[in-house]
């Protein structure tokens, strides 16, 4: 089988808040955001250092937050059939943030293709986006893909160890080679059926206890870095290859139990806030049943 990769960069947006200060940083419950840290930053004394990559840091934050929460509000929105956004004003007032952190979000959202700015008329929803069911952008829980796949999702954690990282582990990581990582498999099903297995590799510096088996039939690998290891991970670099049923039983324990002569494979690096890589990990799908769907925008002029 010829080898296909691709590359893809992808915010994590159910995992990603609006800063690290808050008790639940990827979990919202409401429309509105708080500007918490902001206003902790800029309360600071007239003597401490302001950086200018300080701000910066701040305004990604909440134009990331801001791109969340509109994209929640806009596929509301789509669900009760209208089309059209409100005016730019409205939104920042709704949303608590001024019109520029909202122009940003809406520029990302039409970068992306949810959304289409006419100029004289306003912003509308693009039906063809709003309309994909698994969307490769932004990266999700897997037992939430399973569900969008219309199946119920079932965990098994195959396996917990630690390992001396191999060389290409160690590059894409920025440690030294033989640094030890806990490794972490689980599988998820769909209705009985395996569909996705997934490998997470992360230093065992960064944490005092490793994972157990019944946390994680429960929780996220990102929920078990964060509340450990205060990690909070906002975001993937991704390769995807399709593989052979051979090939996935080399890279997973579970591989053997996949029922694909073929699977689709995501090959990520996950970064913190900083930017900084703090795992990897291997994400492998059976395509029969996790479908996924990229609305690209063209730049052919």
């Amino acid at each position: 089988m010829r080898r296909r990769s691709r590359n893809f960069v992808r915010p994590y947006g159910t995992h990603a808040g609006p800063a690290p200060a808050l008790a639940h940083p990827r979990r919202f419950s409401s429309t509105v955001f708080s500007n918490t840290w902001v206003d902790n930053l800029m309360s600071l004394p007239p003597d401490t250092k302001r950086t200018e990559a300080s701000v910066e840091l701040v305004r990604t934050n909440l134009s990331g937050t801001a791109k969340q929460q509109l994209t929640t509000y806009v596929m509301s929105l789509y669900r009760k059939g209208q089309t059209k956004l409100p005016p730019e004003n409205d939104l920042a007032k709704l949303f608590g943030v001024s019109r520029i952190t909202i122009r940003r979000a809406l520029g990302e959202l039409e970068r992306e293709g949810l959304v289409l700015r006419e100029q004289g008329r306003g912003t509308f929803i693009n039906p063809a986006s709003a309309s994909i069911i698994i969307n490769l952008v932004p990266g999700e829980e897997f037992t939430k893909l399973i569900a969008k796949s219309g199946h119920q999702a079932t965990i098994t954690v195959v396996d917990i160890s630690t390992r001396p990282a191999a060389l290409d582990e160690a590059e894409r990581l920025g440690v030294a080679p033989g640094t030890e990582l806990c490794s972490v498999e689980k599988l998820y099903f769909a209705d009985g059926t395996p569909a996705i297995i997934s490998v997470d590799r992360f230093p065992t510096s960064l944490v005092e206890n490793l994972p157990t088996a019944e946390y994680l039939s429960a929780h996220p690998i990102f929920d078990y870095l964060r509340d450990e290891a205060g990690v909070a991970i906002v975001r993937d670099k991704i390769e995807i290859e399709s593989i052979t049923h051979l090939r996935a039983c080399q890279l997973a324990k579970a591989g053997a139990q996949l029922r694909c002569e073929t699977a689709l494979t995501f090959n990520g690096i996950n970064y913190n806030r900083e930017n900084v890589p703090v795992m990897v990990n291997t994400e492998i799908y059976d395509t029969n049943i996790v479908k996924f769907e990229l609305l690209r925008v063209k730049d052919v002029c």
